[in-house]
């Protein structure tokens, strides 16, 4: 254990279990996303347990990522997929696991003139949502050009940005049209549904994957609610200090009123603040001390506070984020916009 005594859980079984539920109810591969250290989870811990689990290919924000997975040497036969364009001059260094996107079609180009393997290409389609891709309109041109030089690749995927059922339904139909249109033979992985994606249109026997990101971790979307996938992450520690403020103006650089703090209870301290990445944005919020639900009445750098009552006591366990959907309807964050920031300072521990 660290010298903070608080860390983060990461459910072995759990994570295991969300993969195997995934893989088995939706009758497709996985492309699970580990970006942003594995939604904050570990992205070293998280690959290593898929891995060992039977799944060994997964997709990342940026090559940093990739090449933080294969710190890892039992990784042997694994893929990683890049979402974000990789400069030119990393080309030639590329280890044989990384697989790169052609985000427009001038990436493709420089990819093939440059001599990167077709096996380590993806083709990203943009139907809209205008972050990255080649450009729908783009694919008469694309069709040629792939039929000119009898290209095929690692895959072609695209994103589905569509929140509407109706309307998401329609750009699954659309990238459908455009795999047979350039040749679905051409492309050894065909993946566009993200974890919302899953739930709204289901399995679909057209595409080798599915891309959850959210899910793998047990986390639901708001409004959206997933049956039976499993929570892996817990912020959990220990109370280190309890002090009464009896007479006292101040909690911290807080006066006691601006804090809510009624009367003269107990104040409880615990060793996590904004320094660690539980934001100043959680004061008011609750945890959960012995079961009994509490409110964080002050959050610093290093220490947030609580007012509790005489049942608690000095180590007793705290659980933060104990309900992720409830984090949403106080704060209106996603969760996910909240543990991405979790520090290094904080232990990641599996059990």
């Amino acid at each position: 254990m660290s010298s903070n005594p608080f860390y983060i859980e990461i459910s072995k079984e759990n994570l295991i279990y969300n993969s195997n539920y995934l893989q088995k109810t939706y009758n497709s591969k996985l492309l699970p996303v580990l970006k942003a250290n594995a939604y904050g989870h570990d992205i070293n811990i998280v690959s290593s347990i898929l891995y060992e689990s039977g799944v060994k290919e997964f997709a990342v924000a940026r090559l940093c990522e990739g090449y933080k997975i294969l710190e890892n040497e039992n990784l042997k036969d694994c893929k990683i997929l890049i979402f974000e364009t990789v400069a030119q001059e990393e080309y030639p260094k590329l280890d044989s696991r990384i697989i790169l996107s052609a985000n427009t079609f001038e990436d493709l180009k420089n990819m093939i003139e440059k001599g990167v393997p077709t096996e380590q290409i993806q083709i990203k389609i943009d139907f809209g949502f205008g972050r990255n891709g080649i450009f729908f309109q783009e694919v008469d041109e694309l069709k040629e050009y792939l039929e000119k030089y009898d290209l095929k690749f690692s895959g072609i995927y695209s994103h589905l940005y569509a929140l509407e059922k109706d309307e998401g339904a329609e750009v699954i139909e659309e990238f459908k049209k455009v795999i047979l249109f350039l040749g679905k033979d051409r492309f050894q992985m065909t993946h566009i549904q993200n974890s919302e994606g899953i739930y709204l249109h289901g399995n679909s026997n057209f595409f080798t994957h599915i891309r959850p990101g959210i899910y793998i971790y047990g986390i639901q979307e708001p409004g959206i609610h997933m049956e039976n996938i499993k929570q892996v992450l817990t912020l959990k520690g220990k109370i280190d200090s309890i002090r009464q403020l009896k007479n006292k103006k101040y909690l911290a650089y807080s006066t006691k009123e601006s804090t809510k703090i009624v009367g003269d209870e107990n104040i409880a301290k615990i060793k996590i603040g904004y320094g660690d990445g539980f934001l100043k944005l959680n004061t008011f919020t609750q945890c959960v001390i012995n079961r009994k639900k509490f409110i964080i009445n002050s959050i610093t750098m290093d220490n947030s506070f609580i007012q509790v009552d005489n049942t608690i006591k000095i180590g007793d366990e705290v659980v933060l984020y104990p309900d992720f959907n409830d984090v949403f309807l106080k704060l209106n964050v996603h969760i996910v916009e909240l543990i991405c920031l979790l520090s290094p300072r904080l232990k990641r521990v599996v059990v």
